[in-house]
């Protein structure tokens, strides 16, 4: 009696799913649940790619998209920290967005990176362009790059970043190239800034707060304005900022940026 009970239990759940199967591969030929209109939220602009994927869901039926795996394909670009589909009845379709939080780019010179959940990620090539112009880059060495690919975003690297992205906020007018040099893994490693416009660069030897930064460009800012250089276009004057002293250190021709 109980084995009959069971079959019986087994041939219902078998044709209410086909039923139910039945129902949505009917659902997915009506015209009336076709995306004919895209709400996005959380976000004023997007890359030209990501608005090609939210483009490409018009006209779609609804009943033929498959919400887990458009999440995970929005949430494949950098710029997104996380996505939300919602779907109203009967063809509008939601999504709701939320940007990334970081505010820097590392580059080695052939690829761009993005720190995310504690990892290191490349940025799409077709997403490059649109990050690029919203965010500080910062130029690292490959074999850094090789480093947090490996063994993951530890250490310092976070506050590191945020210090810079800071920084850079406050000064962006001056600051026209940043490199953060690291040859110790996950201690603090060295922060070379370039102030084009003042014919100088700062290399942060030690870690020092946002404040301690934007004072010394101002002192840097200050001694170009009022001082007569006698160095040519191309020379640069160096300052080495420590957690208690700013050193001017003068240059006769280029400073490269390594140590």
């Amino acid at each position: 009696m109980a084995k009959s009970r069971t079959m019986v239990m087994i041939v219902v759940l078998i044709l209410l799913s086909l039923f139910v199967i039945t129902v949505l591969y009917s659902l997915s030929f009506i015209p009336l649940f076709n995306i004919s209109a895209i709400k996005l939220f959380g976000v004023s602009d997007v890359s030209k790619s990501l608005e090609n994927v939210i483009s490409s869901y018009y006209s779609q039926n609804r009943f033929n998209l498959d919400f887990d795996k458009e999440r995970a394909r929005l949430k494949a670009f950098a710029e997104v920290d996380d996505v939300t589909l919602i779907w109203s009845f009967p063809s509008t379709l939601e999504i709701h967005i939320s940007p990334t939080p970081q505010k820097c780019l590392l580059s080695d010179n052939n690829s761009y990176y993005i720190v995310s959940n504690g990892k290191l990620n490349r940025v799409r090539d077709d997403e490059v362009e649109f990050l690029v112009n919203r965010m500080v880059v910062i130029e690292v060495l490959p074999e850094y790059i090789s480093y947090l690919l490996n063994y993951g975003v530890r250490g310092e690297l976070d506050s590191v970043l945020e210090l810079i992205a800071s920084s850079s906020e406050e000064n962006s007018a001056l600051i026209t190239r940043i490199k953060y040099d690291n040859n110790n893994g996950d201690g603090f490693g060295q922060i070379v800034i370039t102030l084009g416009p003042l014919s100088s660069q700062l290399f942060v030897k030690e870690r020092v707060s946002k404040d301690r930064i934007s004072d010394s460009i101002k002192v840097i800012r200050k001694e170009a304005e009022s001082e007569v250089s006698t160095y040519t276009k191309k020379s640069m004057i160096r300052y080495d900022l420590y957690k208690d002293a700013l050193v001017k250190r003068y240059s006769s021709g280029d400073i490269n940026y390594g140590k």
